[in-house]
C-alpha cells in the first residue's frame, strides 16, 4: 500500500465527489477525469476504480471497465456493486462464465438480494444458452443455434464474438437482411476484421453475388493468410458452381442418370446456400422430368421452391408435371403463382393457365386416365393393355355370384373403362380429352348408342357366352372360361 498525506487524501476525496456529480448528470468523460485525478491522489481507494468503471459502461468500453473492477476488488474483494459492475463489463464482453461467477460471488454476500439473485438466473441462463449454441453449431444445426444465440444476444449485444456467432448463424439460415444489418453494427464498431470479411463473403454468396462473395473472401485471405473460414467458403462456392455446370453439360447431353448424380453431389456441398441450390433442386428435376418421373420431379421442384420462393422457373416445371399425372388444380396455382411473381410471362402463361382451368374444369367429370389406371404420357399399347386387363377384371360374367351391391359398383365401373377407353383410343377424341374438353359433348356421349359390351366386343373380336347385361340395346354375350 502506497503512503498517502492527509491533505492528498483531501484532495482526492474532493476530486471524487466532483466525479460523482458529473455521473449524476451523464458527463461520463468528465467524471471519469475526475476519477483519474482521486485515483493519482490515492491509488489505495477500491471505490474510485469502481466509479470510473460505471463511468466505462455506459461509454461501451467494457475492457477499461474490467479492468477498474478488477483493480477495486484487489483492494476489497467483498464489494458487492464492484462485484455488480464487474458481472456487467464481463457480460457485454461475451464472458459468460465468469460473469456468472463474480455474480455468484455477490450473491454469497447478500444472498437475500432479490434483484441479484434475477440478475444471476439471467447470466446463468444465457451461459447455458451460450454452451448450447456452440455445441449445435459443431452439430451443423444453424436453426438450433440461431434460437440459443437469439438467447444470448439479449443479453450480451456487445460482445463481438457474441455478435459474430449471431450473424453466422442467420446467414446460415437465409435470414441475409438482418444479417447485413448487424454486420454493418459490427463493422462500424470493429472495423473490418477477417471475421467481417467471411461474413460479408457468405451473406453475398448466399443472395446470389457469386462473384463479388468470392471476390472478398478472396480479399479476406490476403488479410489474414490463415482465415480458415474464409478459405473453405470459397472452396464450396467453386465447388458447388463446378458440379452444377457439369451437371448443366450431362442434361445438354442427355446423359440423364450421369446429371441426377452430379446434381445430388452438388447438393451436398453447403445446404446453406439455398439460391444455388434452388437452382440445382430444379434442374434436378427437369432431368426427372424428362425420365417422366414426374412425381419425383415435383418433389424437387418443390423444395426448389422452399428454398427460394420467388424461382418461377421451379413453378413452370412443377406445374408442367402436375398436368402430367393430372393434378391439374395444382397446376393452375403455379401458373398464376408465375404471373404474379413475373408479370412479364403474364401472355405466354395466360394460355398454359387456360389450358389447364379447361382440363381441371374436365377433371372435376371424368379422369379417363385414372379410370384405366394409366398416365397422362401412356401410349397406345398401354392403353390397350390396361383396358384388356380391367375389362376382363369387371366384366359382369365375373361378378354374377356376388351380391346385388356388389354387381351394380362392378357394372359402372365395366361402363367407365369401356367409356374411357372409347376416348383414349381415338386420337380425335384423345385430343379433345387432353386439350380439356369434354370429348363427350362433341358425340353425344354413351348415352347416344355406345355401350360397354359393344366396346369390349370390338376389342376382343365377339365371342359366345350365357348371359345378357342390360347396358344398352347390343345384347351382345361373353362367356368366361
Amino acid at each position: 500500500m502506497i503512503q498517502v498525506s492527509e491533505v492528498t487524501l483531501q484532495e482526492a476525496l474532493a476530486k471524487k465527489e466532483e466525479g460523482n456529480k458529473f455521473f449524476a448528470e451523464k458527463k461520463y468523460d468528465e467524471a471519469i477525469k475526475c476519477y483519474s485525478e482521486a485515483i493519482d491522489h490515492n491509488p489505495n481507494e477500491p471505490i474510485y476504480y469502481s466509479n470510473r468503471a460505471a463511468c466505462y459502461i455506459p461509454l461501451r468500453q467494457y475492457k477499461k471497465a474490467l479492468d477498474d473492477t478488477e483493480q477495486a476488488l484487489k483492494r476489497d474483494s467483498n464489494n458487492v456493486k464492484t462485484l455488480r459492475r464487474k458481472a456487467i463489463a464481463l457480460q457485454n464482453l461475451g464472458r459468460l462464465e465468469e460473469c456468472v461467477n463474480s455474480l455468484n460471488a455477490a450473491l454469497q454476500i447478500t444472498p437475500g438480494d432479490q434483484s441479484l439473485k434475477q440478475e444471476y438466473l439471467t447470466a446463468q441462463q444465457a451461459f447455458q444458452s451460450y454452451q448450447e449454441g456452440l455445441k449445435q453449431i459443431q452439430n451443423e444445426d444453424y436453426q438450433k443455434a440461431l434460437y440459443q444465440f437469439q438467447q444470448v444476444i439479449q443479453v450480451c449485444s456487445q460482445s463481438l464474438e457474441i455478435q459474430i456467432l449471431f450473424v453466422e448463424c442467420l446467414a446460415k439460415c437465409g435470414e441475409n437482411e438482418r444479417a447485413s444489418k448487424w454486420l454493418m453494427q459490427i463493422q462500424s464498431e470493429h472495423g473490418t476484421t477477417p471475421d467481417v470479411y467471411y461474413l460479408k463473403g457468405i451473406i453475398d454468396l448466399y443472395n446470389g453475388n457469386s462473384e463479388r462473395a468470392k471476390k472478398i473472401l478472396i480479399d479476406g485471405m490476403k488479410v489474414d493468410p490463415d482465415n480458415k473460414k474464409c478459405r473453405e467458403a470459397l472452396k464450396k462456392a467453386r465447388k458447388c458452381e463446378e458440379l452444377k455446370e457439369k451437371g448443366n453439360q450431362l442434361l445438354q447431353q442427355v446423359k440423364l442418370n450421369d446429371a441426377i448424380e452430379c446434381y445430388t453431389e452438388a447438393l451436398s456441398v453447403d445446404p446453406y446456400n439455398r439460391k444455388i441450390n434452388s437452382i440445382i433442386y430444379a434442374n434436378r428435376g427437369l432431368v426427372k422430368q424428362k425420365m417422366s418421373q414426374h412425381k419425383e420431379a415435383i418433389e424437387d421442384f418443390t423444395k426448389s421452391i422452399e428454398l427460394n420462393p420467388q424461382y418461377y422457373k421451379a413453378l413452370m416445371r412443377r406445374a408442367e408435371s402436375y398436368d402430367k399425372l393430372g393434378q391439374f388444380g395444382e397446376s393452375v396455382h403455379d401458373y398464376q403463382q408465375v404471373i404474379q411473381i413475373e408479370p412479364s410471362l403474364e401472355q405466354e402463361m395466360a394460355q398454359k393457365l387456360r389450358e389447364a382451368q379447361k382440363k381441371e374444369k374436365l377433371a372435376k367429370k371424368k379422369d379417363y386416365y385414372k379410370i384405366l389406371e394409366v398416365g397422362r404420357d401412356a401410349t397406345e399399347n398401354e392403353i390397350k393393355k390396361s383396358y384388356r386387363k380391367l375389362a376382363l377384371l369387371w366384366h359382369p360374367d365375373k361378378l354374377k355370384d356376388k351380391d346385388e351391391e356388389t354387381k351394380q359398383i362392378g357394372q359402372q365401373k365395366f361402363r367407365d373403362i369401356a367409356e374411357a377407353y372409347a376416348v383414349l383410343s381415338d386420337k380425335k377424341k384423345k385430343e379433345l380429352f387432353d386439350s380439356g374438353v369434354d370429348p363427350n359433348d362433341q358425340s353425344g356421349g354413351f348415352d347416344g348408342g355406345v355401350d360397354p359390351t359393344q366396346v369390349f366386343q370390338m376389342f376382343f373380336g365377339g365371342g359366345g357366352g350365357f348371359q345378357q347385361f342390360p347396358f344398352g340395346g347390343s345384347g351382345v354375350r361373353f362367356e368366361f372360361r
